[in-house]
């Protein structure tokens, strides 16, 4: 105890002392000279220090920022997913409509079918869909979609499911008239999956874009008058007999998921 008695109390003369001459003016020079030495470390050691309180202000804000970003971008996802499954309900359930619609006005008889999948041949345009011989399904049957319109018919038939050729596979053919004022007749051909074309069409009949294409009935299976497409473009060459006009699809072929069979 007795250690630290002696510098204890030389300390506190000491405080008393540079507090009576710091109030009575004595040591001023000497802390302005202080002042002005400890100052601009002052300043460096305080901008320093602010520094490192923005710099963890700004990563702990970038941090956050990232986090809302993120969890932003999964809610958008999410949302787009949604919607995309909606607009896929949606459509089939305008589909489902439409065909309910052409089943109650046309009056024929018919037999609804999913399609269960795509045939994995690039040179085939087919789809298999769930029905088959059990349920009444034969070979050549007119398969449409939506208010009646012919996307291809059956070209091969098992117990419990078949196969759809579409109109655009290059082995489709469908006898079909235009509906002009001539009736013009003619044959509705594939072009190998990516459009479909009327050939044999003479090269006096009167035909123009926009005409539309329906079955002409001379299949025995398949109605007449289902609707097929309509004229995009003629080609003709005037040194041949025949012209052929180019078809655009009523109704798109890619993305259809239930349909119907004609039975005759």
């Amino acid at each position: 105890m007795t250690k630290w008695l002696k510098p204890t109390v030389i300390g506190l003369i000491a405080i008393f002392f540079i507090a009576v001459f710091h109030y009575i003016g004595w040591i001023k020079p000497v802390e302005n000279i202080l002042i002005r030495v400890v100052s601009p470390i002052q300043e460096k050691v305080y901008s320093l220090s602010s520094g490192i309180i923005s710099f963890k202000e700004n990563w702990l804000t970038k941090r956050d920022l990232l986090g809302e970003n993120k969890a932003l971008q999964d809610q958008l996802k999410n949302y787009q997913m949604d919607l995309s499954r909606i607009n896929s309900l949606q459509e089939e359930n305008d589909l489902l409509k439409q065909e309910l619609k052409f089943v109650k006005e046309s009056g024929r008889k018919y037999l609804s079918a999913q399609i269960i999948t795509g045939v994995s041949d690039p040179l085939s345009e087919s789809v298999i869909i769930n029905r088959g011989s059990a349920d009444g399904i034969a070979k050549g049957y007119a398969v449409v979609a939506g208010e009646g319109i012919m996307v291809g018919k059956i070209s091969e038939v098992q117990n419990n499911f078949s196969k759809v050729l579409l109109l655009t596979d290059n082995k489709s053919k469908v006898a079909a008239t235009i509906q002009n004022t001539d009736h013009t007749a003619g044959l509705v051909e594939g072009q190998f999956g990516l459009s479909f074309s009327m050939t044999n069409i003479p090269q006096d009949e009167p035909i123009k874009i926009g005409d539309l294409v329906v079955t002409s009935g001379l299949e025995g299976q398949i109605p007449k008058n289902l609707l097929i497409a309509k004229i995009e473009r003629v080609d003709k060459t005037e040194s041949e007999i025949f012209k052929t006009a180019i078809l655009t699809p009523i109704i798109s072929l890619d993305n259809l998921s239930d349909v119907l069979v004609i039975i005759p």
